[in-house]
């Protein structure tokens, strides 16, 4: 059996007997460097055989995580005495600029639809890119969002589905109260309900599969060539930092509670 599948088994394998298991694995410096070279052939998606496509193969900073994964792993195996010590090292990956919306693209795709002749999920696919611009919530917590967990009154958010499993309540801007508060007035529905439901039942939410492709074909049809919900989290940010460098407040802690950063810069 290859080396790399030894680390493989162990990881998705009960912790019962785990000691005995990794002892008799023989996992070392060479096992982890096949692992590496595992992951660095490995294709993002099983290909249709049967279509001609270029392979994709993993980005170096996934496999970065992956390995950051397994080192965790293999620190406890040898901090328990199941392995003989060895140092393992992370693969380097190179630092992308990250994409992000041009100021012009934000104007195509924030525009408001007339609503006397678009459709409600013109109008609601508006509303939620509106919602991502003012708060950078992740789409997961976006399709989350209950009429409860928007306070009008005190002008406030709470987020009960984010990554970090920290549910928390963040400021409601005006305009963001004013968009929210119109749209639901179209939308109507009861306080347990979904913010943002399919055009067709207002009980259900909208999956991540479907918020994706219905702001896809939204941008596409403003003329916009990105479809990328997540990189309008990269406009909040460049947006933020830039206002508060323009007014020296280099306390930037707040912005990483919006985005969901567990981490705080200074």
């Amino acid at each position: 059996m290859p080396p790399y599948m030894i680390i493989k088994i162990c990881l998705a394998i009960s912790w019962i007997s785990m000691g005995e298991i990794v002892q008799r694995s023989g996992i070392d410096k060479e096992s982890y460097q096949g692992y590496l070279a595992y992951l660095r052939t490995k294709p993002k998606k099983q290909n249709d055989p049967k279509q001609k496509e270029v392979i994709e193969y993993l980005a170096d900073q996934t496999i970065t995580t992956y390995a950051r994964h397994v080192r965790a792993v293999l620190n406890f195996f040898m901090e328990r005495g199941y392995l003989n010590y060895f140092k393992i090292g992370l693969p380097k990956a190179d630092e992308k600029v990250k994409e992000t919306y041009t100021h012009k693209e934000m104007e195509l795709l924030l525009e408001k639809p007339d609503l006397k002749t678009c459709k409600f999920s013109e109008y609601r696919n508006w509303v939620i890119l509106n919602y991502i611009t003012a708060t950078a919530n992740r789409i997961s917590t976006v399709i989350n969002l209950r009429i409860y967990d928007l306070n009008f009154e005190d002008e406030e958010i709470t987020l009960r589905t984010v990554k970090n499993k920290k549910q928390y309540v963040m400021p409601m801007s005006k305009y963001l109260k004013s968009v929210l508060v119109e749209y639901l007035s179209h939308r109507k529905g009861a306080p347990e309900d979904f913010v943002f439901c399919p055009e067709n039942d207002d009980k259900k939410p909208l999956s991540e599969g479907g918020i994706k492709t219905a702001i896809a074909k939204y941008n596409s049809r403003r003329g916009v060539s990105k479809t990328s919900c997540h990189i309008i989290r990269n406009y909040f940010s460049l947006n933020y930092l830039l206002k508060r460098w323009a007014t020296n407040e280099l306390e930037i802690n707040p912005w990483t509670q919006d985005l969901n950063h567990g981490a705080e810069i200074r």
